[in-house]
């Protein structure tokens, strides 16, 4: 897509046999174990972390432990296709370990973002900016969209226990009917569009956890030189469907190019959390939000108002931009008609088609309990076990990207990206057996500190912010590399990488020759 850039995070939930925390920590072990995927990182990089903590991979992205999840990270992408298959890569990383640990009947990873007792885990979703995204016409300009995105990119779940969504009235309601499925009457249907809406309680906030979880970050940590920012959105559901994860990613990104070009949407929400929670609690149709000047509108129609303007403006640009556009406009066209005509292309609605057909069946009803494991099955990551995978299978879901396509991201970064350049010198880093000049005991001693909690004993470690503090300190010796998104550090030796639009193919071919003799010394 011309002029973007974009990436995900992703955190997995973990399910089976071994304890969740046990499972990620022997995961992440298994997928740099003899640099199959990737290096392991030696010095801890946030606070709470541990040495080899995680890595960088081969195609670019990271993985790595946060908060007792397996966290991926894909690598900066310029296209639709990319994202998508390197988004996918991550899910196959981790069936391809858990396969070759044996633990294929032990341990499955689940790629949504709640269970069902109150627990929440992100996906995150980063967009190359030139502009701040702390202004206030890049932040009120936003908020109306990211709102209202969740009508074809939310995940949908059965609800939590006392948030039952409401019936549908007015316009879009033709779906009602349909929607109400099982029951016969919209307003018993325990079920909603988004997962991460229950738990967002801010509109904006510097913080991704205390102090309330935003819609939008304004954390604004660049990764990437003086000129570039970073647009950091954590309200998004991880979608299974190839087609709403593009769909997602492009008209985001488009409509973040409106604002950075000056357009004023000229419409603020006269509470965004609280119009995000009643679509989310509505999958009915008939979706509406109020505005700071009193009037209440048609949810669809807000996001027509971003789609117009982005058609006058990019239309006929590139392939991802027309995509996108077409997408879109059909999209919401489904949506005003009946939303379950959409089955296969939103994720809330293609989930909620299995669960009212289950839930038909049952004796119970939507009480079924079984309907929470049928929830949390669409989101298994381990093909076998998926729900969604099978409907794949079928061919009831569109693919995007084929699986010759995710095998090779796996292990190849995108070409037109600084990932190009990381991903040839991890390689490279990998060949030269960089790991085994890790002091690891050394390392534990010199950053480890014994801490009391209450009657708890522990150890927490100094973690290490960029290649500067080793250099300050002068612990090449102990901590022989560092991999960063912006710049790779071996000994005092430093790879920038400050445009994250340069796939810096020279300098990187040069940089890998030169690790031999750099990590001889």
């Amino acid at each position: 897509m011309d002029g973007a850039l974009f990436g995900t995070e992703t955190e997995y939930a973990c399910a089976g046999n071994l304890a969740p925390a046990e499972a990620a920590i022997r995961v992440k072990e298994g997928v740099f174990s003899a640099r199959k995927y990737g290096l392991i990182e030696p010095a801890p990089r946030e606070w709470g972390e541990v040495p080899g903590n995680g890595g960088f991979l081969f195609n670019g992205g990271r993985m790595y432990l946060d908060s007792g999840h397996l966290e991926y990270a894909t690598p900066e992408c310029r296209t639709l296709d990319d994202l998508v298959a390197m988004e996918r890569a991550g899910d196959q990383v981790l069936n391809a370990t858990v396969e070759d640990l044996g633990l294929s009947s032990e341990v499955f990873f689940i790629k949504n973002n709640a269970d069902h007792f109150g627990h929440t885990y992100g996906y995150h979703e980063n967009y190359c900016l030139k502009v701040s995204p702390r202004s206030r016409d890049m932040v009120q300009g936003l908020l109306p969209f990211l709102v209202t995105r969740q009508l074809f990119a939310g995940a949908g779940m059965i609800s939590p226990s006392g948030q039952q969504p409401r019936a549908g009235s007015g316009r879009g309601a033709a779906g009602a009917s349909s929607a109400a499925g099982a029951t016969g009457s919209a307003g018993s249907v325990p079920y909603q569009i988004s997962q991460r809406a229950s738990f967002v309680s801010v509109d904006v906030s510097h913080r991704v956890r205390f102090g309330g979880r935003p819609i939008l970050n304004l954390r604004d940590e660049p990764l990437a030189g003086g000129r570039f920012r970073r647009l950091h959105i954590i309200i998004g559901d991880a979608n299974r469907s190839e087609y709403a994860t593009a769909l997602k990613l492009g008209s985001t990104a488009l409509v973040a190019q409106l604002l950075e070009q000056g357009w004023d949407p000229e419409t603020e929400l006269e509470n965004p959390v609280a119009a995000l929670k009643e679509i989310a609690r509505n999958p009915f149709g008939g979706w509406t939000v109020r505005t700071n000047k009193g009037q209440t509108v048609p949810a669809i129609q807000v996001q027509r108002q971003y789609l117009l303007e982005a058609t006058k403006r990019f239309m006929g640009r590139d392939k991802d931009t027309d995509w996108t556009l077409r997408q879109w406009a059909q999209i919401l066209n489904g949506l005003d008609m009946d939303p379950m005509r959409l089955e296969g292309y939103v994720d809330w609605v293609t989930k909620y088609r299995q669960l009212a057909a289950y839930a038909e069946k049952s004796q119970q009803g939507w009480d079924d309990p079984a309907l929470v494991k049928l929830d949390l099955a669409y989101h298994h990551v381990n093909p076998n076990v998926s729900l969604f995978s099978l409907l794949r299978k079928q061919g009831k879901v569109p693919a995007l990207v084929d699986e010759a396509r995710v095998e090779r991201a796996m292990q190849q970064p995108p070409a037109d990206s600084r990932a190009a350049g990381r991903g040839h010198v991890v390689r490279a880093m990998a060949e030269a057996r960089a790991d085994d000049s890790i002091r690891w005991e050394v390392l534990a001693r010199r950053l480890g500190e014994r801490a009391v909690w209450g009657d708890e004993r522990f150890v927490v470690y100094e973690y290490v912010d960029d290649w500067r503090d080793i250099r300050d300190t002068g612990a090449w010796h102990i901590i022989p590399y560092l991999v960063d998104w912006g710049a790779i550090a071996v000994k005092d030796h430093v790879l920038e990488l400050p445009d994250p639009f340069n796939d810096y193919a020279e300098e990187s071919e040069r940089f890998g020759k030169s690790l031999p003799s750099l990590l001889r010394r």
